[in-house]
């Protein structure tokens, strides 16, 4: 490759960095807007906050000023990164699918936060605007990590040459997909106003087993979902065991997915302790952003790789 197009590889590796940070940012600015109350600090009115293009008076107005403003900055970022990325890589096809993902999630979601501005009571409609925010934010994790793996050695890549058995894939989509059920069920939960339904923990109001009656259903079975993922995540780290050897990709996000897991349950006991603080509820974005990522990237690893050969920036084969 001659010095120019390396040099051209190297910039959109390291702005797709940046629109990484960027989304995860943007992830946490939002909760960090809804949970101090600030989604209707710039009123009913979108793009415009308060009718102008500056924040009215008050912190809520500024809180919501700057998660409007940031978010459109890192969208913007990412669509102009996927573009660059779709129009530099005909081949692999997955860094053109990853560069779709991007762009289609990140505007779903945006439309979603704009339409929540509208309904801001709507916890369904919240959860899904997460959803969606975290599907964007891998999206664009994914084609970072597939943009390392083409320029680095021993980064996956190699390893996905080496196949695996079916069931060990089949359990990690499984997993994945669990676990994102259960972070909508839990950003739902949340903007129901159930997180102080169960005072305590691991006791739910002093009880084992409160039964499943009123709000507290919502946040007794998030708990319930909680330990299950919990339970399949150890099972993964179990199964991949076998595969340290020929597929340590696997076997070390393994590990970390299970590490992740076991800070995301002791992260929610300090949301309930806390009663329910900002502090609290960052970290625990935080951590289920990370953890959610780390599973979409085992799963990729689990799909085979077109050849090295045909990685060819601008190819048309």
């Amino acid at each position: 490759m001659s010095r120019e197009p390396r040099r051209s590889l190297l910039a959109l590796r390291r702005w797709t960095d940046v629109a990484t940070v960027g989304l995860f940012v943007v992830i946490l600015i939002g909760f960090l807007d809804t949970f101090t109350f600030s989604a209707d600090g710039c009123g009913i009115q979108w793009p415009l906050c308060d009718g102008g293009v500056t924040p009215g008076p008050g912190l809520r107005s500024e809180v919501e000023y700057w998660h409007r403003a940031i978010t459109g900055l890192v969208g913007t970022l990412v669509v102009v990164v996927a573009i660059w990325a779709w129009r530099r890589y005909r081949r692999p096809l997955e860094v053109r699918l990853f560069a779709a993902i991007c762009v289609v999630f990140v505007v779903v979601q945006a439309a979603l936060g704009a339409a929540a501005i509208f309904a801001p009571e709507s916890a369904a409609l919240l959860a899904s605007h997460f959803g969606f925010a975290l599907l964007a934010f891998s999206g664009i994790g994914l084609l970072d990590a597939v943009l390392r793996q083409r320029e680095r050695p021993n980064t996956g890549w190699e390893f996905r040459q080496r196949g695996l058995p079916p069931n060990l894939a089949r359990y990690i989509w499984l997993v994945l997909l669990y676990t994102l059920a259960l972070i909508y069920w839990g950003t739902y939960v949340a903007h129901r106003g159930a997180g102080e339904a169960c005072q305590g923990w691991p006791l739910c109001n002093g009880q084992l087993w409160p039964g499943f009656h009123g709000l507290e259903t919502l946040i007794f079975a998030h708990r319930l979902g909680a330990l299950a993922d919990g339970l399949l995540l150890a099972g993964l780290y179990w199964l991949a065991q076998s595969q340290r050897q020929e597929r340590p990709d696997l076997w070390r996000g393994a590990q970390v997915a299970l590490g992740l897991v076991a800070l995301q349950i002791a992260s929610g006991a300090y949301l309930i302790l806390s009663h329910l603080s900002v502090n609290a509820e960052m970290l625990h974005v935080a951590l289920v952003t990370i953890l959610f990522f780390n599973l979409a990237y085992l799963a990729v690893q689990t799909l085979p790789s077109h050849p090295r050969e045909a990685d060819v920036p601008g190819a048309t084969q």
